[in-house]
């Protein structure tokens, strides 16, 4: 089932301070750090991105989160 607009905005603001503290994460690191399952840090990071809060960069082969400054 898919959470609700205020638990998707609770939720992303968990992540954001996360990452606030971090220089970068990966997509399981930020779940680990979280307690997300999937599709809830899916729909979380989405937000955030929608929102021009955090970017996405590809080192390799890993994919990391950052605040977007």
């Amino acid at each position: 089932m898919i959470p609700d607009e205020k638990t998707i905005k609770s939720r992303s603001m968990s992540v954001y301070k996360t990452l606030s503290n971090v220089l970068r994460c990966t997509f399981d690191e930020l779940q680990n750090q979280c307690k997300l399952g999937t599709t809830e840090l899916c729909l979380s990071i989405a937000r955030l991105m929608q929102e021009h809060k955090i970017r996405q960069e590809r080192e390799g082969d890993n994919v990391y989160y950052m605040l977007a400054y």
